[in-house]
């Protein structure tokens, strides 16, 4: 499916911050991230950042993402009045998406690396989408 773009006004906005993890015996990792849920014109849109993005009601926006069961789920934000970009960094997906593909060639005799190139292939493609939305509005 094709990224596509929503511009209009902010209205609504609705912010929750969204914490995922493990813990273990030897410690874990927890990250937090920012869900915002807002209205651009009559239109529900949603977007996921490591931070949160310095909108405001009636502030004209534009989104990249892809439309999904009536909300746009927005990969990329832009605020077209102060003109910053907001997205999740991309660097990390692509090195982990070439890890999980070399590690899955070097144990595709056990079969196991059918599973690791998949995991790879879709890690870089997610990556990519990202890196698009986010080029679609710096252009």
């Amino acid at each position: 499916m094709e990224l596509t773009t929503l511009s209009g006004p902010v209205s609504g906005i609705r912010h929750s911050t969204e914490t995922r993890g493990t813990v273990g015996r030897n410690g874990g990792s927890v990250k937090t991230g920012q869900v915002i849920a807002f209205r651009v014109g009559e239109r529900s849109a949603q977007i996921k950042l490591a931070d949160v993005p310095d909108i405001r009601d009636g502030d004209e926006v534009t989104l990249a993402g892809r439309e999904k069961n009536g909300v746009f789920k927005a990969l990329a934000l832009r605020n077209d009045k102060t003109r910053a970009v907001y997205t999740i960094p991309t660097t990390v997906g692509y090195l982990m998406g070439v890890t999980l593909i070399a590690l899955g060639v070097m144990t595709l005799v056990f079969l196991i690396g059918v599973v690791f190139i998949a995991g790879g292939l879709w890690t870089l493609y997610e990556a990519y989408n990202y890196t698009q939305a986010a080029n679609m509005l710096r252009g």
